[in-house]
């Protein structure tokens, strides 16, 4: 009897996740239909369980209509959460979800996302909230003058006139064009709806803020008579560094219910997605793997997003949809199993696809190198024996077969020359004991068991061995490039393998120390202990020699005001001290630097690095790479010239440059101004 193919369905929904895929955004239509397919608890339920009944009247006649701003980047979980709010509106509520022109969100074609949808409660026929799931678009996208920031402003304008709730979802940069476009109309800015905006646009980032105060709608009939406003800032929250949300996202994925059928398999050995199913389910080589991302989250300066996290969870458990065409992923992992495609298949492994995801089967990334490395191994084939034929197989499919996508999405992240590209181990000298591991000899790699090492790199390095031992037994010397393109290419395996393994990565201890140091800024000065206030204190004194030092003159720290003048002096040293702080901008991977006055410039984690290198030792301040330190310097600079340096009584000193090289020195010492030049000395005493 023929067995029954078997085929995990969970690996072609799955594919949906990816950015590209029909799940990837959350719309209307979907809402009422498709439960998400992973979802976890965040902070945001909170507040759509608050939202989802403040924004109605109620039985109870709720007089208090609710605003709820939420800002953040494409990708970070606005759209579920308004899905979220509207199941909860129809299903326990009871009202209904319509668009602009009535049409049920259950009724509107899939690839529609209406630009707002008004929510009408019971038998009523006017709306009692609106919700705009997406600032950033415009109800008619074919408008001569398509204009985001407007659209928004009539929106919050209608809401406000006819006094009902409104729930919006946009990015930063619509609601500061709004403001910034209509903060000077004189018919605009004294609205009582647009001061709105500008409270917003001025508020501190968080999860929760509210404007203070509840507003009076006024004017004519209104739904409700006063309104409650509140946002929300999802920019400034990872899902690695203190939450479990990542986490829990892989569990979900990770859940037996979704794998059950893949224990009847007879394939399962060799199938990189369950392989990888099972390295992540367990807690060690989760932790691993987590490890890595919040590294490079850290290294990058910018959080991971549900869709960038969804979509690297739906490539290493079902891979790459370019892959398949149309078919199903059990059947590509059958396909290549029976062609001997081995190679195919440890590509999709979890340590290529975040390592080498951009290296066709491993090969090199450089096209002339791979094709000289793709030379020396059609002559491997032809040294290694008939006695070989798996070997023979597998490398004939790295030379003729079709190999998988090196396109896989997330792009930010995975791919050539992006962030975890950048953090590769292999870029720097790694231990010597590494190497013996991992490559010296291939019976000395490490086979620690399930459920890292498997059967499939078993197969490769059985496949590896077999080809070298050929060419030991092989006398002519022109095997040498034989011998240079099999050890790069089994290496590029071996090395992210045993790297992922042991939680070896570029810069690994310093972002560790960065990540520390985000959660010790961001904790309120009276919860440090005296140890992480000296810590901090220190990475100040850091920052305030690394200013110093990239000065032409050490001593006198000195800031150019223009390209002619510069100031020094004991004002300069004692008011333009940096002060390490949370960075607002940039969520909770990054710090910010705030000088006197209240300029601040983001310090993100590259600077870091450097800074940690040259504090060590290691780098000599003139190769500091400067444009990371252009941010801070610009506002050390801009702090100096808002500063009171010229009522400053005691040692400050301007420094003029004329257009002949004379140097002059303008100092003021006990209230007193002392001018001097290179060539002569001119003391003049002024009140």
């Amino acid at each position: 009897m023929t067995p029954t193919l078997v085929q995990n369905d969970f690996l072609r929904d799955l594919l949906g996740l990816q950015q590209d895929g029909k799940h990837a955004i959350s719309a209307p239509a979907n809402w009422t239909i498709y439960r998400p397919l992973l979802e976890v608890p965040t902070e945001v339920d909170g507040i759509i369980s608050e939202l989802c009944g403040s924004i109605l009247q109620g039985d109870n006649g709720n007089e208090t209509a609710r605003w709820h701003f939420f800002v953040g980047s494409p990708g970070n979980g606005k759209s579920a959460a308004m899905g979220k709010l509207c199941r909860q509106l129809t299903e326990e509520k009871r009202c209904r979800v319509c668009d602009e022109g009535g049409g049920s969100i259950s009724e509107i074609d899939q690839a529609t996302i209406p630009y707002a949808l008004d929510v009408i409660e019971s038998d009523n026929r006017y709306a009692s909230a609106q919700i705009v799931q997406d600032a950033s678009v415009v109800r008619n996208p074919y408008s001569p003058d398509v204009n985001p920031a407007r659209e928004l402003l009539d929106t919050i304008k209608h809401a406000w006139d006819k006094g009902i709730s409104l729930v919006i979802c946009t990015n930063r940069g619509v609601l500061e064009k709004a403001h910034r476009d209509y903060h000077m109309d004189r018919d605009i800015n004294s609205t009582p709806w647009f001061r709105v905006v500008t409270a917003i646009v001025s508020a501190n980032t968080s999860i929760v803020g509210e404007i203070e105060g509840e507003r009076e709608f006024g004017g004519g009939r209104t739904v409700f008579s006063r309104v409650k406003i509140k946002y929300s800032h999802l920019d400034n929250r990872s899902l690695l560094l203190g939450r479990e949300t990542f986490s829990g996202l892989i569990q979900k994925a990770t859940a037996e219910a979704h794998w059950t059928c893949c224990q009847s398999c007879p394939d399962q050995s060799m199938c990189p997605f369950r392989l990888n199913r099972d390295w992540l389910l367990d807690e060690e080589g989760r932790r691993s793997f987590l490890q890595l991302l919040t590294r490079a989250e850290v290294f990058s300066g910018q959080v991971i997003v549900f869709r960038e996290a969804l979509a690297i969870i739906s490539l290493l458990l079902a891979g790459c949809p370019k892959d398949y065409d149309n078919i199903h992923p059990c059947d590509w992992v059958r396909s290549k199993i029976a062609n001997n495609d081995i190679f195919s298949l440890a590509t999709r492994r979890l340590y290529m696809s975040l390592f080498a995801s951009y290296c066709p089967l491993g090969l090199e990334e450089d096209d002339d190198l791979r094709k000289k490395q793709l030379e020396g191994l059609r002559e491997l084939r032809d040294v290694v024996g008939e006695g070989h034929s798996l070997a023979r197989a597998a490398i004939g499919q790295v030379i003729e077969g079709n190999p998988p996508s090196t396109d896989v999405g997330v792009t930010r992240l995975l791919g050539e020359g992006c962030v975890i590209t950048s953090l590769d181990p292999c870029r720097e000298a790694l231990p010597a004991e590494f190497y013996d591991r991992w490559d010296a000899d291939y019976d000395a790699v490490p086979e620690s068991g399930l459920p890292y090492f498997t059967d499939l790199e078993r197969i490769c390095i059985s496949i590896w061995k077999d080809m070298e031992e050929a060419l030991e037994l092989t006398a002519d010397y022109e095997v040498l490039n034989c011998h240079w393109a099999l050890r790069r290419w089994s290496s590029n395996f071996l090395f992210h393998y045993g790297a992922l393994r042991e939680g070896l990565l570029a810069w690994a201890e310093e972002l560790d120390r960065f990540s520390i140091l985000l959660g010790l800024v961001a904790k309120a000065p009276q919860e440090r202990s005296p140890e992480e206030r000296r810590t901090i204190h220190q990475l100040d004194l850091r920052l305030e020699s690394l200013l110093s030092g990239l000065t032409e003159d050490q001593s006198r720290s000195l800031i150019p005001l223009s390209e002619s003048v510069k100031l020094a002096g004991e004002w300069v040293r004692d008011k333009l001290k940096p002060k390490t702080i949370v960075s607002e901008a940039s969520g909770s991977v990054a710090l910010a630097i705030r000088f006197e006055g209240g300029e601040k410039a983001v310090f993100l984690a590259p600077m870091y690095l450097w800074l940690t290198r040259k504090v060590e030792g290691k780098l000599e301040a003139r190769c500091f790479p400067q444009e990371l330190i252009a941010g801070i310097s610009d506002a050390r600079v801009r702090a100096a010239a808002k500063g009171k340096y010229a009522f400053a009584n005691d040692d400050v000193e301007l420094i003029i440059e004329a257009e002949d090289g004379e140097k002059f020195r303008l100092g003021r010492f006990d209230g007193e101004v002392d001018v001097t030049s290179e060539h002569t000395t001119l003391s003049e005493n002024c009140e």
